[in-house]
């Protein structure tokens, strides 16, 4: 009889679980989905990631573009589903964005455009894992940028 009451709880169990699936936004024609998986290293606990978004523009040979931004209520963090792993960054596909640039009037004698790429002066810092996919769903045209910072030492009390 217990084997029988144990079969029963551990399907049921496996079956709850199994129908918890991550819901996720549609997809449109100006929006992409891109996963970020990141290779599994020793000591993942020792860095960081950081996240920007990229965006190729075109600029006169006059313009020298830093960096873009956009309004951050315009990016969610949200869970597709009661487990906390299956988690999404999303921008809106409509989102506005301002280019910051610097004008430089040395390489003005010609009037060709340039393709330039630029990033996100917003941006957003996690724990490295290398277990777990981070999914993004944003515009089309940009991309999804990132880097690793290494944790060096302990921390230091300020004076």
């Amino acid at each position: 009889m217990k084997k029988i009451i144990s079969t029963f709880l551990l399907t049921s169990a496996i079956l709850l679980n199994a129908q918890e699936k991550p819901t996720h936004p549609e997809l449109t024609a100006n929006t992409k989905r891109i996963d970020l998986k990141l290779p599994k290293i020793e000591n993942e606990k020792n860095y960081k990631v950081e996240v920007r978004f990229g965006l190729e523009v075109n600029v006169s040979e006059c313009e020298d573009p830093q960096y873009f931004t956009f309004s951050l209520q315009n990016l969610k963090y949200e869970n597709g589903s009661p487990s906390s792993r299956n988690g999404y960054y999303s921008v809106a596909e409509d989102t506005p964005v301002e280019i910051f640039d610097v004008y430089n009037k040395d390489n003005c004698g010609k009037k060709e455009k340039t393709v330039k790429k630029i990033v996100s002066s917003q941006k957003i810092s996690m724990d490295y894992n290398g277990d777990f996919t981070t999914t993004f769903f944003i515009p089309k045209n940009w991309t999804v940028e990132y880097r690793l910072w290494k944790i060096d030492g302990e921390f230091k009390t300020a004076k």
